[in-house]
């Protein structure tokens, strides 16, 4: 704990949580990055559930390097945004919650390749129901995150004494 409060008062920490500019310019690098890998991944599952038939699902693997490069903005501009409340952050339940949907968006995302795996040309004839399972699932749980993540910002508990 005591790490996370020398943390707090960095003159970095400080910049971000007081300035007019810190957390909204890397606020904006984690919503284009949040873009990047959820909207790529909304895609890749519109794609398995039926959607866009005549999109190869191959050609998805060009836009994986995309995603990832998202996700990395995404975690750095994160870890970034939680310097600025290190104390507070890791005590707000809808922090904790996002965490958690995020951890179950990108399995749930591992578990659709490995029920597609092998199978990428043969989905004419139709999609096993785990990958259908696995993007509606992924779907709900980056929905969820998304929505945890807005909630932050409305139930943050006030600066610790």
């Amino acid at each position: 704990m005591e790490f996370l409060t020398w943390l707090e008062q960095t003159e970095f920490s400080t910049w971000l949580r007081e300035s007019d500019w810190g957390h909204p310019i890397v606020l904006c690098f984690h919503a284009v990055g949040m873009g990047l890998v959820v909207g790529i991944s909304f895609m890749y599952c519109a794609r398995v559930l039926g959607y866009a038939k005549s999109f190869p699902l191959a050609a998805f693997d060009q836009l994986f390097g995309l995603a990832w490069f998202g996700f990395a903005m995404n975690a750095a501009s994160g870890i970034v945004l939680l310097m600025a409340e290190p104390r507070r952050m890791p005590a707000t339940p809808a922090f904790v919650i996002k965490m958690i949907l995020i951890a179950f968006a990108g399995l749930s995302l591992w578990a659709l390749s490995r029920a597609l795996e092998g199978k990428r040309g043969e989905l004419a004839s139709g999609v096993p129901t785990g990958a259908k399972v696995s993007a509606i699932a992924s779907i709900v749980f980056w929905c969820g995150a998304i929505v945890a993540g807005r909630l932050i910002g409305y139930t943050i508990g006030p600066p610790p004494a």
